[in-house]
């Protein structure tokens, strides 16, 4: 006959052990949380990069006045060209920070300043006002907290949806800087001229006659965008018979004709 008493034991045991198993399910749980707002994370910042890329590749031709709707791209292109596009835009905002760090001291200082009138009694609630408002009815605190409370509220709804507004401008923002500092610092090489700038120049001929020479800016199946050296001016090119013949020889740099 079975011992009541072991088998209340062996019940305990079997119970704890099965208490022992479950902290395994948790953190299974918790790595397919991490991973489910992970692939979350990595779809949403692609969608960011895509969003920056395009808009800085439109705005880069803009500059030219060109049509970017002639030279269509990937989305593997346009995914790299926002990432650089991204990484730019922050090395030129860690550069203004860096440029300004007396104004970031001061506004450190003065934060300071408030977090510790915070601190003393009357920030903190703790001293005259308080004493005054407690020796108020309860129906005139209720009516303060009310209108208070409401205050904040009305407040706190512009301020929600400006701060919205800002967050789905930023990435915007971001791709069209990019692209026109992009184009501006390639204006002031491409004026230089072929002789001297550093980017290769090339002939566009069809046919053994000269079209134009000048810069590549950027090319399609069909068309080809160059910033023309005569007219100074970004131009399109239908790419039927044209050859692109280099204009200034492999060997010659830009130091031979200082």
């Amino acid at each position: 006959m079975a011992n009541p008493k072991l088998a209340h034991a062996e019940g305990s045991t079997k119970s704890s052990t099965t208490l022992e198993q479950k902290p395994p399910r948790v953190q299974s749980l918790n790595w397919t949380t991490a991973l489910s707002v992970l692939t979350a994370l990595v779809a949403l910042g692609s969608v960011i990069l895509h969003f920056i890329g395009d808009v800085s590749h439109r705005q880069y031709l803009k500059f030219w006045g060109i049509d970017a709707g002639l030279f269509p791209k990937s989305t593997d292109w346009i995914l790299i060209n926002g990432y650089y596009s991204l990484v730019t835009r922050f090395i030129a905002i860690l550069e203004v920070i860096f440029k300004n760090v007396h104004w970031l001291a001061t506004a450190a200082i003065l934060l300071g300043l408030y977090m510790g009138f915070l601190l003393t009694p009357i920030g903190s609630g703790r001293g005259v006002m308080h004493e005054w408002l407690q020796r108020r009815s309860a129906r005139y605190r209720n009516f303060l907290r009310i209108t208070y409370f409401t205050a904040l509220l009305v407040g706190a709804l512009p301020l929600a949806m400006f701060v919205l507004t800002s967050v789905m401008v930023i990435p915007a923002a971001l791709g069209e800087e990019a692209g026109r500092a992009a184009a501006e610092n390639e204006l002031d090489v491409f004026r230089k001229g072929c002789s001297i700038s550093t980017p290769r120049c090339v002939e566009a001929r069809r046919e053994g006659q000269l079209v134009a020479t000048g810069f590549v800016l950027d090319s399609s199946t069909s068309y080809l965008a160059i910033f023309d050296e005569r007219t100074q001016q970004g131009r399109v090119i239908p790419l039927d018979k044209v050859e692109l013949v280099s204009a200034r020889p492999i060997a010659s740099s830009p130091k031979e004709h200082r």
